[in-house]
């Protein structure tokens, strides 16, 4: 009954606050300064992975309206200074918040090779690893590559991966990178705050900010547009993420188990309990805008016809058995309650890295995704030319 009852307050939670979202809608203003706080003119203001952006006013100040209450990265650039990203949360009512600009100081890259023989070879790799290499990613054209700055070092020294050997190549770029997304209709600007991909271990990391802004199109196109961003929407971390705030995971498609390794010391494998998670475990409503989600590992396969079938309680032998065992021993870091983790060409490893994830009702994260989660498999292989903004919603009939 217990169970129950805490089971009942989570869906009264989730319709609470999906209405309270669907009816709010608040603001994001503010103003932007120098060091010396005099406000500046002219500087380009966006909330990332949207759609959102503006200049500021002659008094520094820029606004945005219709924002529903979640989890925001609100990024400023200027010519002169550096880059500034501040997370804002809206909750119940406007914000409203003053940001500082800094100057940048003037930089010389130790190994510079912009400009030498090595510089094609090392673009089309930074292609691959950026924007990937999907069909939506090869879509992808970059107007300005000329901005962008690459140089080598020993992987050694990174910051990044914990792996001695190899080779980094880094990239920067000054400017908004200019991406047209052919595919999904999208035009693109980013501004490319790291860039390290180990020629080695074939590692890569890379963190941003960006805005999009619907392509120009005729008819035709935007409606082959939307059939693309159909697809890349099903199975993507935003929509899983988005499953998981309305605990419709397994309506949604998705399969989520728990990953474990075994106590044995000596066992390198990774095993998962074939029974999916059950998320109202997992999930603390925080408010009416945001829920706590917990986890060590997850593995996620979006498989709808199989999430079909083990939402309406037909499971194979092996899983009646696992769940029989879950009933009588419990489950612990027990290989014999488990199998080993199998992979597929749709199977995604999530691996929490803070104490809890802050998520909203649009799939974003508090303190984004890079710096909360550790993502592997298809989600690591979905780079920039798969992503959609937070404003994307699909046609219902599609769900």
């Amino acid at each position: 009954m217990k169970h129950l009852a805490c089971r009942l307050l989570f869906i009264l939670f989730v319709f609470v606050g999906a209405n309270a979202l669907a009816q709010d809608a608040y603001t994001v203003s503010g103003t932007i300064t120098d060091e010396n706080n005099k406000p500046v003119k002219g500087a380009t203001v966006f909330i990332s992975g949207t759609q959102k952006i503006t200049s500021t006013n002659t008094d520094g100040q820029f606004t945005f309206g219709g924002m529903a209450a979640g989890n925001y990265v609100l990024s400023t650039k200027m010519l002169g200074y550096g880059i500034s990203s501040q997370d804002v949360t809206v909750h119940d009512k406007s914000v409203n918040i003053t940001v500082a600009l800094k100057v940048k100081p003037i930089v010389l890259n130790e190994v510079k090779i912009g400009s030498d023989k090595n510089w094609a070879k090392h673009y089309a790799l930074f292609k691959d690893q950026f924007l990937g290499t999907s069909a939506n990613a090869k879509n992808c054209v970059i107007l300005n590559p000329e901005i962008i700055n690459f140089s080598t070092r020993n992987a050694s020294d990174n910051k990044f991966f914990k792996i001695d050997g190899g080779i980094l190549l880094k990239a920067d770029a000054d400017d908004f990178l200019i991406i047209e997304n052919h595919q999904l209709g999208y035009r693109i600007k980013y501004l490319l705050k790291t860039f390290e991909h180990n020629t080695t271990t074939l590692h890569t990391f890379y963190d941003g900010d960006y805005s999009f802004e619907e392509l120009d199109g005729t008819d035709d196109q935007k409606k082959v547009w939307s059939q693309n961003r159909v697809i890349a929407y099903k199975g993507s971390l935003m929509h899983f993420l988005r499953s998981v705030y309305a605990n419709t995971v397994l309506d949604e498609g998705f399969i989520a188990r728990q990953m474990f390794k075994s106590l044995n010391t000596f066992d390198p494998k990774v095993y998962m309990y074939p029974t999916p998670v059950k998320f109202d475990t997992l999930v603390t409503p925080l408010n009416n805008s945001f829920i706590s989600l917990k986890f060590k590992a997850l593995n996620i396969d979006y498989d709808p016809k199989n999430a079909a079938r083990l939402k309406q309680g037909q499971l194979t032998q092996q899983e009646k058995q696992e769940e029989s065992n879950s009933k009588l021993f419990g489950k612990s870091n027990n290989p014999d309650n488990a199998s080993v983790v199998i992979t597929t060409d749709k199977s995604s490893q999530l691996l929490l890295y803070l104490k809890e994830a802050a998520i909203d009702a649009r799939g974003s994260v508090f303190t984004g995704y890079i710096r909360t989660f550790l993502i592997r498999g298809d989600w690591a292989n979905k780079r920039i030319g798969d992503q959609l903004p937070f404003e994307y919603q699909p046609p219902k009939t599609t769900n």
